[in-house]
């Protein structure tokens, strides 16, 4: 018999670790959010949803601005932030691409991009992270927008 390698942070409200020293967000307990596999993308609410194999391609090979949004299909707030992702990918149209990445089967890109909680938004520009466009946890849908137009450079889409 194995053990698993995760174990509740002491002292911590909001969660519990995750591989990697990222924590978990404090709804955990919440399953759900089915993903069908096609290659090496998965398609989830109409979003592209890229993993390991397809990152490099999908997101630094993109001649758009992506926002890379990393969630877990057990974090309450991440589902929360899932319809604004949503939104913003139809709103933004062409100008913007938006992708998620599953953490629980995508350990290297959690580790190489320092996701210690989630739900947390990346932005990448001509193949490159942007420097300081990190954000974990909740955002509304004006703060993503600011957010947008801050680290993409991209108007925000018009009421």
């Amino acid at each position: 018999m194995t053990t698993s390698t995760i174990a509740p942070v002491r002292g911590a409200s909001r969660g519990v670790a995750m591989r990697g020293g990222a924590r978990r967000c404090a709804s955990s307990a919440v399953r759900g959010g089915a993903a069908k596999r096609a290659g090496g993308v998965l398609a989830r609410a109409g979003l592209r949803e890229v993993d390991e194999a397809s990152f490099d391609a999908e997101v630094l090979g993109s001649t758009t601005p992506v926002l890379v949004d990393f969630w877990a299909s057990w974090c309450g707030p991440c589902k929360l932030i899932g319809k604004i992702v949503e939104k913003a990918d139809v709103e933004y149209g062409d100008a913007l691409k938006v992708v998620k990445i599953e953490c629980d089967g995508n350990p290297a890109l959690v580790e190489k991009y320092k996701v210690y909680g989630l739900p947390t938004l990346i932005m990448f520009k001509d193949g490159v992270c942007v420097e300081e466009s990190k954000n974990e946890g909740a955002i509304s849908y004006d703060k993503l927008k600011v957010w947008v137009t801050q680290h993409a450079g991209i108007a925000a889409p018009a009421k």
